[in-house]
């Protein structure tokens, strides 16, 4: 069922673009400042029990509605499951997002291509041509995975309430970025202990959707696979997988890299769907 409410959420994202415009997180961050502000003079805020009361009632309640539903009819619980996943994907098209940067490139309005990109990444990216394209291909595994990949693994795991855990730690991270404190140091551990292995799985993919080994040969030695930095191991995984040489031609902007990673994040996810179809059919999953 699971692989079910995957490709229906797939498709009305891909359809239905105004699904977009209801993903909206302003709710989830007031109530955590809010929560933060209350529990200012305790010192166990700024730690894992802080975080853990938090998400702990985001995934409660998720996993509250979604038992209330299944003891009245599982098809109302499958259908809770489906719209907790399309919530939690995004919250914005990234190949829309990298199209728009895209464009305004291609006109040479930097001004444009840099607005693009921050909204793309989510920090602010300078304004020096060949700096912005090399974040962005680097932000585009990472948004990848942050928006799309991580969410289907954890789904696939845990169903609506992995989706929301995760979904919650990265608009958390997102929202502490500036901030330096226990909490927000808490959060970060979280995230990159929540992206592990959804990480690993993506840089499988892309080795079988792209070049096999230029996608090992970024590898320093066969145990970055175990402990190198998630996102790192991303990034360098990605750009080895599409092995890109940017043209020597002068005064254009090199786009190539990006769409050509564009292509290939599109052609892992269908690596990975058709993985978890046959674990499906197979009785691995459900």
């Amino acid at each position: 069922m699971n692989l079910i409410s995957i490709l229906i959420a797939l498709a009305i994202e891909t359809f239905y673009r105004p699904v977009q415009e209801w993903r909206r997180f302003d709710w989830f961050e007031r109530y955590v400042d809010g929560f933060l502000a209350r529990a200012e003079e305790q010192t166990w805020r700024d730690g894992p029990l802080g975080l853990l009361l938090v998400l702990g009632s985001v995934v409660f309640g998720v996993w509250l509605v979604e038992a209330m539903l299944d003891g009245v009819a599982a098809f109302f619980g499958f259908l809770f499951g489906i719209a907790v996943l399309v919530y939690c994907l995004g919250p914005k098209d990234l190949e829309a997002e990298l199209d728009e940067f895209i464009d305004a490139m291609e006109r040479g309005d930097e001004e444009a291509a840099c607005l693009r990109a921050t909204a793309l990444l989510g920090h602010d990216v300078g304004d020096n041509e060949q700096t912005m394209l090399e974040q962005v291909k680097a932000g585009l595994v990472i948004e990848a995975n942050n928006r799309l990949f991580a969410v289907i693994f954890w789904f696939m795991l845990l169903g609506p309430v992995g989706a929301a855990l995760f979904r919650s730690t990265v608009v958390l991270r997102r929202h502490l970025r500036l901030i330096d404190s226990g909490f927000a140091r808490s959060v970060e551990d979280l995230y990159r202990i929540l992206i592990w292995l959804p990480a690993r799985l993506l840089v499988l993919g892309f080795a079988l959707a792209g070049s096999f080994v230029d996608t090992v040969s970024r590898w320093r030695a066969f145990s970055d696979i175990w402990a190198a930095d998630s996102e790192s191991l991303l990034v360098e995984s990605g750009l080895g997988a599409i092995a890109h040489e940017p043209h020597a031609e002068t005064g254009k902007p090199d786009l190539e890299g990006v769409i050509q990673l564009m292509a290939l994040i599109k052609r892992t996810l269908l690596v990975w769907l058709a993985a978890l179809a046959l674990m499906t059919l197979t009785g691995w999953v459900f």
